[in-house]
């Protein structure tokens, strides 16, 4: 009996997470390589790259295109869309896509993010601890809007009002706070003796 569960439990998790996302990647990289197969036989005939791949030509130059697709699209994403979105964007953003948000966070250079000048990293003192939040507001003359968040992920958590006299913080860098958000605190590089 023990033997079938464990195969049943190696059929389950081997299909769910190795054998299902595997066919998917292959049945959208082949409905993606049919889309571009006019575009890809008239620039294999162009360049005549049937003398040099044979019949492989096409998909080679599928596969090329959608590796370009690809790259463009990230550079795209990277260098534009992510880095002049406005703050009432960005908010609604973290509202309905968080893991969106943090991928951006991680992603983009820490004086692109600055100059956006949405929240602000820190290392909030309490008692004997700190922990991971980010100020969300100094507007205020008097006191200062800070978000608690919960790890790994940054979608629950609390919002806290400190009077701007009363807060202990030292500031860490964006990509700090995501990484330690995601690897439950492994690898924070601080120095602690500056609080």
């Amino acid at each position: 009996m023990k033997k079938a569960n464990s195969v049943f439990k190696y059929f389950l998790s081997g299909t769910l997470f190795i054998v299902v996302p595997l066919l998917l990647v292959i049945m959208l990289s082949g409905k993606a390589l049919h889309l571009l197969t006019p575009i890809t036989h008239k620039v294999t005939e162009a360049l005549d790259l049937k003398s040099v791949f044979g019949p492989a030509a096409v998909l080679v130059v599928g596969l090329l295109m959608l590796v370009l697709i690809g790259v463009l699209c990230g550079y795209f994403l990277l260098n534009w869309f992510l880095k002049h979105w406005s703050n009432t964007f960005e908010e609604r953003l973290f509202y309905f896509l968080p893991s969106f948000q943090m991928m951006k966070y991680r992603l983009v250079e820490e004086d692109v993010y600055k100059k956006q000048n949405f929240w602000e990293p820190i290392l909030l003192k309490e008692e004997t601890f700190y922990l991971i939040a980010f100020i969300t507001d100094k507007s205020h003359p008097e006191v200062i809007a800070v978000y608690v968040p919960d790890a790994p992920k940054m979608d629950a958590g609390e919002v806290r009002y400190f009077k701007k006299g009363d807060i202990e913080y030292l500031p860490i860098t964006m990509k700090q706070a995501m990484n330690a958000l995601n690897h439950f605190g492994k690898g924070m590089d601080v120095a602690f003796s500056k609080a």
